[in-house]
């Protein structure tokens, strides 16, 4: 056998593993980085999809805060002064001075229809009604504080299952990228191994050829 068959043969498997290898390792790439970009785009969506919703529930929350501070407020739990403070905001609101206003003109016109306009009675109806005017404003303005309050609470814990399920997201689309990732290594790790085994076959078949090796004898 010419010793330029063996040769070029050994050559052919050489280059055709080389080429192959290369082929494998570059498409083993290619689809790790492109399934790496798509995931980067999801999570880039998600982290949108969770900012806007956050955004649109901030207005709820920031109105529960402020709720709850005037409920603790006016029912003591900041202390004395914020307290008295809270309690004469309510008396000199609006609801307080129209509520006043209305029920002591009821009573001084009924005063006056029976005479005891200038009576003990009359100052100490109209002192009570004061008492339970403002008493009505408070409980009045502690229950609507209480549904703004569970509004915020609600709007914070809505915020906080968005964001949980975005973390659980990104993280499997983490996961799916270094799964991909890895996939590409093991892929390349293989075309390289199957490369070497075919080069060192390729060589090892060369060495043993007879005609390869009379001619190398010649040679040396």
């Amino acid at each position: 056998m010419p010793v330029a068959v063996p040769l070029i043969a050994a050559a052919t498997t050489v280059g055709g593993a080389v080429l192959a290898s290369d082929a494998t390792s570059r498409a083993a790439n290619r689809a790790a980085d492109a399934q790496t970009r798509a995931n980067q785009e999801a999570m880039a969506q998600q982290q949108a999809q969770y900012q806007q919703t956050r955004s649109d529930l901030m207005p709820y929350q920031t109105a529960g805060k402020q709720a709850l501070a005037s409920q603790s407020d006016l029912l003591g739990l900041n202390g004395v002064e914020a307290q008295q403070a809270a309690i004469a905001a309510q008396k000199g609101s609006p609801l307080y001075a129209s509520l006043y206003g209305n029920g002591e003109n009821t009573l001084l016109a009924n005063a006056s229809a029976t005479g005891g306009l200038r009576g003990g009675n009359t100052q100490n109806s109209l002192a009570n009604f004061g008492r339970d005017t403002l008493a009505q404003v408070i409980q009045g303005q502690l229950s609507n504080l209480s549904g703004l309050s569970e509004q915020g609470q609600n709007a914070a814990a809505q915020t906080g299952q968005f964001g949980a399920g975005a973390a659980n997201v990104t993280s499997q689309l983490l996961n799916n990228s270094g799964a991909a990732q890895g996939n590409a290594a093991y892929a390349v790790g293989g075309a390289n191994s199957s490369m070497i085994n075919q080069i060192t076959g390729a060589l090892s078949g060369l060495a043993n050829n007879q005609s390869v090796q009379n001619f190398a004898g010649k040679l040396f």
